[in-house]
């Protein structure tokens, strides 16, 4: 829900205009169609556009307390709202609106910074404290919501997203090919963007700032447990279900429609089904057909939605010219790498948002939870080692093939007696799949949530996703290694616990992977049977003329057809077009 900017400046008598806020709020229309809202000041400027689903009268940003000390702008959905609503009215504090957003301001009255931890939800938010002149910025614990940061020495400009930053008069543009690349570091408060000078504050983090400087800290953790005991949940299998079914009767809160992506795995067919056990059998569902509508998850997807009695309609995503000609406006959404999966859920919010609704449930996330990309646990814990030993004799270990067990197992055995340390046992392997486990959860916020987030917003659609509840996420979390090796192979303890819901055959399908039947972008843009202006991004002239990489290294990936590595010349050479050499906070229309 909606997009925000602001200007926060360590000279408390330097005063922000309104002016300076309006081209970041410019380059955010898609996130807040239904209005904008200002507050500027000495000292700082919030700028907020809105996307309207809690109290859509009321609820208008910045938002303030009852004497207007501590002011807010929130991009997200607080589930816990109601409950936190009645704790803070028993304290005395004096509500003006619906909102759930409004819940933030009381907060952090009551407990000052201290207030995220009481959250349930997704969220990126700027608190401004008047009264002692401070800044509070916070992002949700899994990176679900964005919050980009750029450092500059007169003070911090922060945002929903970089374009915003990048509008700023006189803000240096260049692309950071390190943060393209994605992935972030375990425990990172401060990741890197594809825009250099430009930063995310992490996912589970929290900056404060003064006249002083800025202080950014770490206040949730990620942490799967790397013991090999067997106490856990006394019965997983039933607290995972509780638990899941509670997250998503949270979020279906909403004052518009809400619908549902549904692919036809068992992700999203569990949460659809969870959706109906909360009474909600009029969901609207969504299935995206690459190539048209007669795919195997479409036809998995009418499984589902007959047996739960849901409507399902199928979004044709033709890959043809069409899909082209979208391909700059996806690059201006995604600021960063995508392929023609992002251009299918972007036409799914489209139409979702054109059948009036404004709310999408996804079944993201699950998979990086509970090892779900591995056919079995076992494999999992073998690819993990594979990593950490090859991490310790060769550092880019991507490429190489998979070593059997029994030569895992003794390389595992001649590091630790080379390291002076006892020979690897489960406690040890548990620590390894743990850390695997924290880093597939790291990667979370660049990657699949980037996806969901700005591809929704792309539609002026909310995406949400209640298998990243935190207190899901931290159940999951707890559960030991010896039952991990049952519970997590195949995911099974999701599968268990929406046995009882689903037809069995949705149950027993196996993992497919997203988007498996979309080809590569260059693969489509150079086999389309007429020219299209993108295909000028490849030819030597722009490839020479840009320098981000070689002549010879792009001919040769066009002539030995690899067009997987070729789609990331397409797709850095759009972004330079778009937002280094052409940029415009006013853009619009699809073209390049």
């Amino acid at each position: 829900m909606c997009g925000f900017a602001g200007l926060f400046t360590y000279d408390p008598a330097r005063p922000v205009a309104g002016e300076e806020l309006e081209p970041m709020l410019e380059a955010l229309w898609y996130r807040g169609p239904d209005g904008t809202g200002y507050l500027a000041e000495d000292g700082l400027g919030l700028g907020f556009c809105r996307l309207a689903i809690n109290d859509v009268e009321g609820g208008r940003q910045p938002m303030s307390n009852e004497d207007g000390t501590v002011w807010a702008v929130h991009n997200g959905e607080i589930y816990n709202f109601r409950e936190l609503r009645a704790d803070l009215t028993g304290r005395g504090h004096r509500f003006a609106s619906r909102s759930d957003s409004e819940v933030i301001v009381h907060a952090y009255e009551e407990w000052a910074e201290g207030c995220v931890e009481r959250l349930r939800g997704i969220f990126a938010f700027a608190v401004w404290d008047r009264r002692r002149r401070r800044l509070y910025l916070a992002r949700d614990r899994s990176g679900i919501k964005p919050l980009c940061l750029r450092f500059r020495p007169d003070g911090i400009a922060f945002a929903s997203e970089a374009k915003a930053l990048l509008a700023i008069p006189g803000a240096e543009r260049r692309l950071d090919l390190l943060g393209y690349l994605g992935g972030a570091d375990l425990d990172a408060t401060l990741t890197r963007t594809a825009f250099d000078g430009i930063v995310q504050l992490g996912a589970g983090c929290a900056l404060v700032a003064t006249a002083d400087g800025y202080l950014v800290e770490r206040y949730w953790r990620y942490a799967p447990r790397e013991d090999a005991g067997a106490d856990g949940p006394a019965d997983a299998v039933e607290a995972f279900r509780a638990v899941f079914e509670d997250a998503v009767r949270m979020q279906l809160v909403a004052d518009v429609p809400v619908a549902a992506a549904l692919s036809g795995g068992i992700d999203s067919a569990a949460l659809v089904a969870a959706i109906v056990r909360a009474g909600r059998s009029d969901i609207r569902t969504y299935t995206v057909a690459m190539g048209g509508d007669a795919t195997e998850d479409a036809r998995h997807a009418r499984t589902v939605a007959d047996a739960l009695g849901v409507s399902n309609t199928v979004v044709p995503c033709p890959i043809d010219a069409s899909t082209l000609d979208a391909l700059p406006f996806v690059a201006w959404a995604a600021e960063g790498e995508f392929d023609l999966g992002y251009v299918g859920r972007y036409a799914l919010a489209r139409a979702v948002y054109a059948d009036g609704a404004k709310v999408l449930l996804s079944g993201q996330g699950i998979d990086e939870i509970l090892t779900g990309y591995t056919a079995a646990y076992a494999q999992y814990q073998q690819g993990a080692l594979h990593r950490r030993l090859l991490e310790r004799v060769r550092p880019t270990y991507r490429g190489w093939p998979m070593f059997s067990a029994s030569v895992l197992e003794e390389m595992a055995a001649r590091l630790s007696v080379n390291e002076g340390a006892a020979a690897p046992d489960l406690p040890a392997l548990g620590s390894l799949v743990a850390s695997e486990l924290r880093a597939e959860h790291a990667r979370l916020a660049s990657a699949l949530l980037r996806f969901e987030d700005r591809m929704g917003m792309a539609g002026h659609v909310e995406v949400r996703v209640p298998f990243l509840d935190h207190v899901l996420v931290e159940l999951c979390a707890a559960i030991p290694e010896a039952s991990r090796r049952e519970l997590f192979s195949g995911k099974a303890l999701l599968r268990r616990a929406v046995a009882p819901w689903l037809p069995d055959e949705i149950v027993r399908r196996p993992k497919v992977a997203f988007n498996r039947t979309a080809p590569a972008l260059t693969r489509l843009l150079l086999g389309s049977p007429e020219a299209h202006p993108l295909r000028e991004l490849l030819t030597r002239d722009i490839v020479e003329a840009k320098g981000y990489f070689t002549w010879a290294q792009c001919d040769a990936l066009a002539r030995t057809k690899d067009f997987t590595a070729l789609d990331h010349v397409l797709v850095v050479h759009m972004l330079d077009e778009i937002f280094v050499r052409r940029f415009d906070p006013r853009r619009r229309d699809q073209a390049l």
